[in-house]
């Protein structure tokens, strides 16, 4: 039995961190550089494992070397990777994320490449009923699949709603764990509050909804009750790449791991903030005890773990 299995698209990124990105012919010292990987429910499920619970990844990717980098990213976190497909003369999807350390900005130059899409006839429902819980990303009919089985087998279900789209509007209700980004908001209920749209979104029966702020923190309800959540400070930022995907993946871990709605919501800006003071997405996730112990004490421990982290990806860049 697993406690959260994460359906969605999983990216090889490469990242630079530099003080000033440049403009026109000029160049720039990079800081700190790294091979790591991407994807918001890729990254999420990074976070879930990180936390100490049990995870699968269900997606596809190429069969080319990107894609074995990232399947076996997946495995030396601990997933699952039996529903990870790597098809075999596809090329999987590639980001090169430059951070601006100066102003804490980020700009990213992608490529999707031709990984086929997952369909709703590659879902096996016998697989995915061993699960507490399902994340998801988007609103394809994959994801409405998939997420009207897990209401139907009372699996709990989890949305990474970043951009507005209409078709996850339209779903809402698929969903318990509603996380939403500002930008969903502004589309979602043009010129209203941010709570404005978790009530919203809470009239369509989900257990809780969140809107997250960026810096600012966020806000949300959970079961009729509202609250805001901080954003941390104080720490050196490297990179807020995959801040947002850490906060889903940490938000539903510490929901599960018996957290309540709102100390769940500080927890995963906790975890979120910590991840920042390491380049990518991936190498500055912090474990439950560091977390644990960052919020009780303001103190993160065992920084040595992170940067023997952050070494590891580094020495991938070749």
């Amino acid at each position: 039995m697993f406690d959260v299995i994460g359906i969605g698209t999983a990216v090889k990124d490469f990242l630079f961190a530099v003080e000033k990105i440049p403009t026109g012919d000029s160049g720039a010292r990079a800081l700190y550089i790294s091979s790591q990987f991407g994807g918001k429910v890729a990254t999420a499920m990074a976070a879930v494992a990180r936390q100490g619970l049990k995870g699968a990844f269900y997606g596809k990717t190429g069969g080319d070397a990107k894609g074995r980098l990232i399947k076996e990213d997946f495995e030396r976190h601990g997933l699952d990777t039996s529903h990870l497909e790597c098809v075999e003369g596809k090329e999987s999807p590639f980001c090169i994320c430059i951070a601006e350390t100066s102003t804490q900005t980020r700009k990213f130059i992608g490529k999707m490449a031709d990984t086929p899409r997952l369909e709703v006839e590659d879902l096996d429902f016998e697989f995915l009923k061993n699960t507490r819980s399902m994340h998801f990303e988007g609103g394809s009919p994959v994801v409405v699949a998939a997420a009207t089985f897990a209401k139907e087998n009372g699996i709990l279900t989890c949305i990474d709603a970043d951009g507005y789209r209409p078709e996850i509007e339209e779903h809402e209700d698929l969903f318990d764990l509603f996380i939403g980004s500002e930008f969903y908001a502004a589309k979602r209920l043009p010129g209203a509050e941010p709570i404005e749209v978790c009530r919203e979104i809470a009239k369509k029966g989900c257990k809780v909804a969140i809107i997250t702020l960026g810096a600012k923190g966020g806000v949300g309800i959970a079961n009729g009750e509202e609250f805001s959540y901080p954003a941390f400070s104080g720490m050196k930022i490297i990179d807020t790449t995959g801040a947002g995907d850490v906060f889903h993946g940490a938000y539903l871990s510490a929901y599960l791991m018996g957290y309540d709605p709102k100390e769940a919501a500080r927890y995963a800006s906790a975890v979120s903030y910590i991840k920042c003071t390491r380049l990518g997405g991936r190498a500055g996730i912090p474990t439950r005890e560091q977390t644990e112990r960052f919020l009780k004490d303001g103190v993160l421990i065992n920084e040595e773990e992170l940067d023997a982290r952050a070494k590891h990806y580094e020495d991938l860049v070749v």
